[in-house]
């Protein structure tokens, strides 16, 4: 069991890593106003890194690691106002800044919206640790999904296996009880024919001493 659990640690580990080190893509940027702030949703390919801080002339700076932006990236304003301005800026080495400067900016929300997960909202900052646990969950989700589809069609080759056994079986006794009834109805017609064979010669005899009688 400990042997099982370390390999599937071990599994977990190695995916995660090998997806964060994959590309991961900035396609869109949203800035939604809500009754109490804004929500800045980022369109990701997966959940990754990112550190909110207000900037001294009361701008949102966040920081992304681990992604870059798109070719064709797209930035929205949803029932937004009092917006100066926002920029995404591609800061190479798989960091991408955003600056928005608007009313009461500080109360954002940073929501991730991926296509291999549900909305992932982040209040103050995702940390590596978070992100790494995020990921690990989805890798063993995967994982586990797997198995069980693994079992189960097991379990369906060991029932059908088990049926065409049955099956075999079955066929067995009946070929066995068939061959039985044979031998058991061959047996009959010959002791039927022994015996008609005896009474024809017995008949025989007593025709013959009868005529011999007669002469």
């Amino acid at each position: 069991m400990k042997k099982i659990l370390l390999n599937l640690i071990l599994t977990v580990t190695l995916l995660t890593s090998t997806a964060f080190a994959s590309d991961n893509s900035l396609s869109a940027v949203i800035l939604e106003g809500t009754p109490g702030g804004y929500n800045v949703i980022l369109r990701t390919d997966k959940v990754t890194a990112v550190k909110k801080s207000i900037q001294p002339d009361g701008a949102l700076l966040l920081d992304l690691k681990n992604v870059s932006t798109s070719i064709n990236l797209d930035t929205k304003y949803i029932n937004t106002k009092n917006v100066n301005n926002m920029v995404v800026e591609n800061a190479g080495n798989n960091e991408v800044k955003i600056y928005i400067q608007a009313q009461n900016i500080e109360k954002a929300d940073i929501i991730f919206d991926t296509p291999a997960s549900a909305p992932v909202i982040v209040s103050e900052g995702l940390s590596k640790k978070h992100v790494w646990w995020i990921g690990a969950a989805f890798l063993l989700t995967c994982l586990m999904a797997g198995s069980f589809k693994k079992s189960v069609e097991k379990d369906e080759k060991i029932a059908l296996k088990n049926d065409l056994t049955e099956r075999e079986i079955r066929m067995y006794r009946e070929l066995k009880s068939d061959i039985l009834v044979s031998a058991k109805i061959d047996n009959r017609l010959k002791e039927q024919r022994a015996m008609r064979n005896i009474t024809n010669f017995e008949n025989r005899a007593a025709t013959i001493r009868t005529l011999q009688k007669l002469h």
